[in-house]
């Protein structure tokens, strides 16, 4: 089997490539998906596989590879996770490699309504302010962006802890004096505690990680950047930002313990 290539044909495409796996000795391709129409991935490369609904997601590199859609028979999908799976199997360490893939949980999606909530109440606050309305959208955008991330795998509670221990951390050395001063102090600092919770999932939490969740999360890495980037040229004080970001990562085994377990 692992001297041969197999071919499973997941379904046939009128407007484009027809949707086929194919397993070659040491990589397997992956043809007709939108945007990455043919893709090679080396099985010593795959870090997870995940099936969720429609969908065979397969952890490789910094996008998951996606495998099916509503036109593919749940038989094929099986098929081609059984012969990845088997490939595997063959490699030298591949005992060891599809028990690495079976400790990775199910992911669990939680709807990201907290992280629209404080952008509603945020938005509402700043809409009162009479300069700097271009900074407090930038600032809304990144609580935004690393929300959407971050809320779907982690859920709201453990945001939540988060961005309490970053306001107690962070206000502590900048207090807010109105309710627009703490709203804004809000803004910058909610997005770094949860920056501070993702690194520390991420790079301490990586391999019981579900690979839509593993996706997600290396997905923020850009964007903190970016976040890191914005404080510096607008001139914000960075001591509050770091101390969230601490909290962030410091209070994330206390809010992870349940996952854990």
């Amino acid at each position: 089997m692992s001297g041969a290539a197999t071919r499973i044909l997941l379904a046939r495409r009128t407007s484009r490539r027809d949707h086929t796996v194919v397993f070659e000795p040491g990589v397997f391709r992956v043809e007709g998906v939108p945007c990455l129409p043919r893709r090679r991935i080396a099985y010593r490369s795959v870090y997870g596989v995940e099936r969720a609904g429609v969908t065979l997601w397969i952890g490789a590199g910094f996008v998951p590879a996606g495998l099916g859609g509503r036109d593919v028979p749940p038989a094929q999908l099986a098929a081609a996770e059984a012969e990845l799976r088997a490939r595997i199997a063959a490699l030298p360490d591949g005992a060891r490699r599809l028990a690495r893939l079976d400790a990775r949980r199910a992911a669990r999606v939680h709807p990201p309504w907290l992280t629209v909530a404080l952008a509603a109440v945020l938005g509402l606050a700043f809409a009162s302010a009479s300069d700097g309305k271009l900074g407090l959208a930038t600032e809304l955008l990144f609580l935004l962006s690393l929300g959407f991330l971050a809320e779907p795998w982690l859920g709201p509670l453990r945001l939540l802890a988060s961005g309490a221990a970053a306001l107690i951390a962070g206000g502590w050395v900048e207090p807010a004096a109105t309710v627009a001063g703490l709203a804004a102090l809000a803004a910058r600092l909610l997005p770094a505690s949860w920056i501070g919770l993702v690194a520390f999932t991420r790079l301490l939490r990586e391999r019981g990680l579900s690979v839509r969740e593993r996706s997600g999360f290396d997905l923020a890495a850009p964007l903190a950047l970016g976040f890191v980037v914005e404080a510096f040229a607008s001139g914000a004080s960075l001591l509050p930002l770091g101390l969230a970001a601490l909290a962030g990562f410091a209070i994330a085994p206390l809010v992870l313990r349940r996952a854990s377990t």
